[in-house]
C-alpha cells in the first residue's frame, strides 16, 4: 500500500525529471536554430551556384547536404585573392594583439599598484572608453589618420586599435588582486619594476592575457567599416572586406563563393575560441567579481 508521503515523493521526482526534460529540449531546440543556418551555409559552400537554392525554398533536409559536392567556390575565391585577405587579417590581428597586451598589461599594472597624480581622471576615461559606441569617434579618428598620411597603410589598421580599453580593464581587475606582499619580496631582492610585471606578475594572469588576446584578435578579424574606410586598397584588404565584395558583382550574387568565404571566415574564429573558451569564461568572470 503506496502512502501519501510516497506519493508526494514521487510527485516531485516526477516534476523534476519532467522539468528536467523539458528543459533540455528547450536548450536543444535553441541550439538547433542556431546551428541549422550555419550548417545551411557551409553546406552550401561546397555546391554550385545554381544549386544552392534548390532545396532551400521550400525548405528541405536535403538542403543541409550538398548535392553535387565541388569545390569549385574556393577554389575560385582563393584565385580572387581571398587568400591574400586572410593573410591580411592574421598578420593585423596578431600584431595588434602582441602591441595591444604590451600597452593594456603595463597600464593594467600602473592603475592597480602606483598612485600618480591624474590617476582618477585617467582611469575614468578608460571607463568611458568602454562606454562610449565606437561609431561615434570614426569621423575624428579618421579625420587624425587620413591627415597623418596613414591611409592605406597597416598603421591605420593596426594603431588605432592598440589603446584597448576593455583589455585595461581586465589586467587592472586582476593586478589588483594579486598579493602586495608578493611584489615587495620582488622589490626587496632588487627586481625592477618592469622585471616584476614581466618575470612575477605576467606568468600569473595567463587567463586573463588569453581572454584580452582572443578579445582583440577577433574585434580585428571582425572588423569591416573601419578597413573599408580608411584601407581599401587590394593589398590591405581584410577578410571581411573580401567577403562583401567576393559574393556580389554588377549582374548577379554569387551566393557559392559568398558561402564559401563566410565559412572560412566563421571557422578560424571558432577553432580559436573553443580550445581556449575554458580561460576566457573564467577570467570574464573573475574580472566581474573583483575589484
Amino acid at each position: 500500500m503506496v502512502t501519501r508521503q510516497g506519493r508526494v515523493v514521487g510527485e516531485r521526482q516526477w516534476g523534476k525529471w519532467l522539468s528536467r526534460v523539458l528543459l533540455y529540449g528547450l536548450m536543444l531546440l535553441l541550439v538547433a536554430v542556431v546551428l541549422v543556418p550555419l550548417w545551411w551555409i557551409a553546406a552550401s559552400s561546397f555546391t554550385t551556384r545554381e544549386t544552392v537554392w534548390a532545396n532551400a525554398l521550400p525548405f528541405s533536409w536535403r538542403a543541409l547536404w550538398p548535392q553535387e559536392f565541388t569545390l569549385a567556390a574556393y577554389r575560385t575565391i582563393f584565385d580572387r585573392g581571398y587568400g591574400q585577405a586572410v593573410a591580411n587579417t592574421l598578420f593585423v590581428g596578431m600584431t595588434t594583439v602582441v602591441l595591444t597586451l604590451g600597452v593594456a598589461a603595463s597600464a593594467g599594472f600602473a592603475f592597480a599598484r602606483f598612485e600618480f597624480k591624474g590617476k582618477g581622471l585617467l582611469w575614468g576615461l578608460v571607463l568611458v572608453s568602454l562606454m562610449v559606441p565606437w561609431e561615434a569617434t570614426v569621423i575624428p579618428a579618421y579625420s587624425l589618420i587620413n591627415g597623418i598620411g596613414w591611409t592605406n597603410t597597416w598603421l591605420a589598421l593596426i594603431v588605432p586599435a592598440i589603446a584597448n580599453g576593455t583589455a585595461i580593464f581586465l589586467f587592472r581587475q586582476f593586478f589588483a588582486e594579486i598579493p602586495q606582499d608578493l611584489l615587495d619580496a620582488a622589490r626587496v631582492d632588487g627586481a625592477s619594476w618592469p622585471r616584476v610585471l614581466v618575470n612575477i606578475v605576467l606568468p600569473l594572469a595567463k587567463p586573463v592575457t588569453i581572454t584580452a588576446a582572443i578579445l582583440i584578435f577577433l574585434a580585428q578579424w571582425n572588423a569591416f567599416f573601419w578597413p573599408m574606410l580608411v584601407a581599401p586598397a587590394a593589398d590591405f584588404r581584410v577578410v571581411q572586406v573580401a567577403v562583401s565584395i567576393l559574393g556580389v558583382n554588377q549582374e548577379l550574387t554569387n551566393w557559392d563563393q559568398l558561402f564559401a568565404a563566410a565559412t572560412i571566415a566563421a571557422l578560424v574564429p571558432l577553432l580559436l575560441v573553443l580550445p581556449l573558451q575554458r580561460f576566457y569564461i573564467g577570467s570574464i568572470t573573475g574580472s566581474g567579481v573583483k575589484g
